[in-house]
């Protein structure tokens, strides 16, 4: 898996670690949650348009990222999944300078790790 370069990042904008992996469709988050450094990964789909960004609540040219979360219902068959999506800036770059409350990126991973 190819990392971003931690050596070249600003870490006066970062609120979260995000890239993406193009060949596979995919991003990356990494964050500080509770304590402990957590990372989820999920699929990325670009939606070619502007739109309200959950995590930095902006408007920016956004992307459909799905997480399947590690919660099962007690009674789940062995093949349950359930996978939650929110669009977000395509750049994490440009989401993490427009961060202004942690709280829903907080609650979507919270949401992804069970």
């Amino acid at each position: 898996m190819k990392v971003p370069d931690l050596a070249s990042l600003d870490g006066r904008h970062i609120t979260y670690l995000g890239w993406l992996d193009i060949a596979a469709g995919k991003q990356f988050i990494v964050y500080p949650l509770d304590g402990r450094l957590v990372g989820i990964e999920g699929r990325f789909t670009p939606a070619g348009k502007k739109s309200m960004c959950f995590v930095c609540n902006r408007q920016e040219e956004v992307a459909l990222f799905t997480a399947i979360t590690k919660a099962r219902p007690a009674n789940a068959s062995p093949d349950y999944y359930k996978a939650i999506g929110n669009y977000m800036c395509v750049s994490s770059e440009t989401c993490n300078r427009n961060i202004t409350d942690v709280a829903a990126l907080e609650t979507f991973l919270r949401n992804v790790l069970g």
